[in-house]
């Protein structure tokens, strides 16, 4: 039984405001920590379900938080930056079952805590074949793609939600419930770390011996994608790929005839538009 857990940090039990995710401000260290705490909750789970082989890929920012020291025994780290596939690097057809931990609301959901889409103050929308979705949907395509569910998404409750209606059928695990963009009503982290455990065990046995019960949709194909970025400049400088066509003044997109070949392009899309700006601050 093979695991990946894609780990964003917005998400994460007890973070509500900017400084508590971004690093060199006095609340990123136990930002750090509450991460390290939820995630090694998701892999303790999964393996009292059965998962022999756990792969949690760092999908926060610079993608460097988790510290391998702090990382729980039983799961390998993907750490860096530089990665083609951004939250989703490592995840192949051979994995039974993807985790998402930690994750946040799509751009303008309303009371979803630091609610946003890949760049919280330059991409406005993002949607693949006309539906706009946040990192959770855009992710899930690619696992679906690839025949691995989703077994199990973490976050606030406005993240649940969204889960819901991306993906059907998914375990949650719901760590606080969100007030405003920056405020949150959280669970003690041991409560909250429980629920992430018991979740990530009951997603693992779903798709054990027996085969998957998860049943969820996935993106017709051929596949565009789409980004509403919030100036022109920016829409000029993804479009300087020759991957990416500029379909209007803040709107760029990428094709492809099957989601993967969409989804590297969009990679390469958002992080061309985005470059040299600071993920919170702009």
């Amino acid at each position: 039984m093979n695991v990946f857990v894609s780990a964003d940090m917005e998400g994460i039990t007890g973070i509500a405001d900017p400084r508590d995710v971004v690093k060199g401000e006095f609340d990123y260290d136990a930002g750090r920590e509450l991460m390290v705490g939820d995630v090694n909750a998701a892999v303790a789970g999964a393996v009292a379900g059965g998962a022999e082989h756990v792969l949690v890929n760092d999908s926060h920012s610079s993608m460097t938080n988790l510290s391998r020291c702090a990382l729980h025994d039983s799961a390998r780290l993907i750490r860096g930056g530089t990665k083609p596939r951004s939250m989703m690097q490592g995840l192949t057809a051979d994995h039974d079952v993807a985790f998402f931990v930690g994750y946040h609301g799509k751009a303008g959901t309303q009371k979803a805590v630091l609610n946003h889409t890949f760049y919280p103050q330059i991409l406005v929308s993002l949607r693949v074949n006309d539906a706009e979705v946040g990192e959770l949907g855009w992710n899930a395509g690619l696992a679906g793609s690839l025949d691995v569910p989703v077994g199990l998404v973490t976050g606030d409750d406005a993240t649940e939600v969204e889960a819901r209606d991306e993906l059907e059928d998914v375990e949650t695990a719901v760590v606080k419930d969100g007030i405003d963009r920056f405020t949150a009503d959280c669970l003690p982290p041991e409560d909250a770390r429980e629920q992430i455990r018991t979740a990530a065990e009951r997603a693992v046995r779903r798709v054990g011996d027996e085969g998957n019960e998860f049943s969820q949709p996935v993106p017709d194909e051929p596949v565009a994608i789409e980004a509403d970025w919030a100036t022109t400049n920016q829409a000029a400088r993804s479009a300087g790929l020759p991957s990416v066509e500029r379909i209007s003044g803040r709107t760029t997109r990428v094709e492809g005839d099957g989601y993967a070949d969409a989804f590297d392009a969009s990679v390469a899309m958002l992080r061309a538009g985005g470059a040299g700006r600071n993920e919170w601050y702009g």
